[in-house]
C-alpha cells in the first residue's frame, strides 16, 4: 500500500476540479455505494468500464494517469458523495473484479482535503487529502467513509493492471 501526496501538478489538479465541479459536467445517481439499496448514495460518472471508453471526458485523468505505472485500464470512476451528518461507512467491498485473475492495482484519488476516509478490512484508514493517491491490491475490501465537514467528498477511482 502507498500514499503518495502532492501527486501531480496543482494547475492540472485545478483544471481537472474545475471541469468536473462545472454545472455541465454530466454527474449520474448511484443507488448505493458499494452495491445497490446498500443504504447510502452517491452521484458517479464513469470515465471507462471494463476497459472500453464511456465518457468523452477521459483526457481529464491523464495527469494522473502519466504518473501511475499503467498498462491496461479496467475502470476509472469518479465519486461525488455530498456532506452527511455522520461519518457513514459503506459496506466493504472491491472496486471491480477481472475475469483473467490476474492482479490488479486500485488507486484512489483525492480531489479534495475532508474528514471522509478510505478504510481497509484491517483497520487501516487514509483519510482524503487534496491531491493525495492512495495505491493499493485491488483485491484488499475496503470502503468509503463520508464527509462531515465539508460540503463534499470527491474522488477518483482507478483500477489497472501494473506493467511489468
Amino acid at each position: 500500500m502507498k500514499v503518495i501526496d502532492n501527486f501531480i501538478d496543482i494547475n492540472d489538479l485545478n483544471k481537472i476540479r474545475d471541469i468536473i465541479l462545472n454545472t455541465t459536467f454530466p454527474w449520474f445517481f448511484g443507488e448505493g455505494k458499494s452495491n445497490k439499496y446498500d443504504g447510502s448514495y452517491q452521484f458517479c460518472h464513469v470515465f471507462v468500464d471494463k476497459g472500453k471508453l464511456i465518457s468523452n471526458y477521459f483526457k481529464l485523468n491523464k495527469p494522473v494517469l502519466n504518473k501511475l505505472n499503467v498498462d491496461k485500464i479496467i475502470r476509472i470512476k469518479a465519486n461525488f458523495t455530498p456532506k452527511k451528518e455522520k461519518n457513514f461507512q459503506s459496506p466493504m467491498h472491491v472496486d471491480t473484479t477481472i475475469l483473467s485473475g490476474e492482479k490488479f492495482k486500485t488507486g484512489v484519488f483525492y480531489l479534495n482535503s475532508n474528514n471522509g476516509s478510505t478504510l481497509f478490512q484491517n483497520g487501516k484508514r487514509i483519510y482524503s487529502k487534496e491531491n493525495r493517491i492512495l495505491i493499493f491490491d485491488g483485491d484488499l475490501k475496503h470502503c468509503g467513509v463520508d464527509c462531515t465537514d465539508k460540503e463534499y467528498r470527491l474522488v477518483i477511482n482507478f483500477n489497472y493492471l501494473e506493467k511489468l
